[in-house]
Parts: C-alpha cells; sequence; structure tokens
C-alpha cells in the first residue's frame, strides 16, 4: 500500500528593508507632488502675479478706455503650418478666452458711461513659439522626449491710433525631467499659467 505525503503550503515571504522601501516611495511621491502642482490653481495664481510683475507696463494706463475687444488668437508661420502645433494653439486661445473675455465684459459695462466710452483698445494674442511633447512620447520616452514650451505676445494696440502701447512676450517652460516625473502632467498645464498670466497681466494694469 502506498502512502501519499500531504505536504503543506510554504508562505514565501518577500523581506523590504526600510532603504528599498524608501527608494521606490521616493519616486512615487515625487510624481504625486509634481502633478498636483502642475494643476494647483492656488501655485499657478502665485506664479500668474510673480511672472506679471516682470512685465513690461503699458505706455498709457488700461483705465483710461472705455472698451475691451479681444481678438482671435494670431499664429507665427511656423506654427500656422503645423497642423498639431495649431490644435495647441487653438487649445490655448479658448484659455486666454476663458480667462480674459469675462474681465473684459466687465470693463467693457463699467465703461460705457465714462468719459472714456469712446475709447477702444485692442487685446491681440499671438503665439510666437510652441512646443508641447504629447502624452504618448512622455510615457513611452519619459525626459528623453524633451522640455515643453510656449512663448504668446499680448498685444495692446489703441484702435483709433493704431498705436501698440504694450507687448510683452510671455514665456513658460516644462522641464524635460519634470514632464518625465509627472507623467506629462506638467506638459499638459503649461498653457494654462500663460493663459493666466495674461489675465493677471491685464488685471494689473487696470487698476
Amino acid at each position: 500500500m502506498s502512502h501519499v505525503q500531504s505536504v503543506r503550503p510554504r508562505m514565501v515571504g518577500i523581506r523590504i528593508s526600510a532603504r528599498t522601501f524608501g527608494e521606490i516611495l521616493i519616486p512615487v511621491v515625487a510624481v504625486a507632488v509634481l502633478a498636483g502642482c502642475a494643476s494647483d490653481p492656488a501655485r499657478r495664481a502665485r506664479v500668474a502675479t510673480e511672472e506679471s510683475s516682470h512685465l513690461a507696463a503699458p505706455t498709457t494706463p488700461l483705465s483710461s478706455y472705455g472698451k475691451f475687444e479681444l481678438k482671435p488668437m494670431e499664429m507665427s508661420p511656423a506654427i500656422a503650418d503645423d497642423a498639431a502645433k495649431v490644435a495647441a494653439a487653438k487649445h490655448l486661445e479658448g484659455l486666454v478666452q476663458a480667462r480674459v473675455q469675462p474681465l473684459l465684459a466687465q470693463w467693457n459695462a463699467q465703461g460705457a458711461n465714462s468719459t472714456a466710452a469712446n475709447r477702444t483698445l485692442i487685446v491681440q494674442p499671438r503665439v510666437v513659439s510652441l512646443r508641447i511633447v504629447s502624452g504618448g512620447a512622455r510615457f513611452f520616452t519619459g525626459a528623453l522626449a524633451g522640455e515643453s514650451s510656449v512663448g504668446m505676445v499680448l498685444e495692446l494696440k489703441d484702435a483709433a491710433t493704431g498705436a501698440v502701447i504694450a507687448k510683452p512676450r510671455i514665456e513658460r517652460t516644462a522641464s524635460a525631467m519634470a514632464g518625465g516625473w509627472s507623467v506629462g502632467a506638467t506638459d499638459r498645464n503649461l498653457m494654462d499659467y500663460v493663459a493666466d498670466i495674461a489675465g493677471q497681466y491685464l488685471q494689473d494694469h487696470r487698476k
């Protein structure tokens, strides 16, 4: 008579040292922090205020105008000839409109019966440089995909005389390393910063 020996399953434990755990945890935390910073409205507001303060002020106070008109986004020839960049520029245009148009609508209502009611200021945004790393490229190649960057000029022009009273250039860059660690979060939110700075600049110079 044969005897069958039962074998009790052995639980195999995996020991993770504190050092190993730390090495795993730090990158995870870094990704969470970078992703959070990229989309944090409070941080964007602080950056917008700081960046706006470094831009040259208009030669004429915005309070001397009673009507404001936001024009569609213009693009440099290099951007206009690239379908992917045109799509990205259109996305930026939507963000700028969302930030700026409510301000201008409020100012137009306030200026309708003011002494400056007959003076109109044209607000012309223009994308002059643009490189946004796609989500796919960032996912598969990380930091090797390079940095993302946006350059936008915000031209303010007197509608009657054609005189340009301000032409600040707003530029923001998402480093390759940050883009890699955040898996593209800093790339995706780059345009939010540009739009926020544009809105902040206009507010700062109509006080």
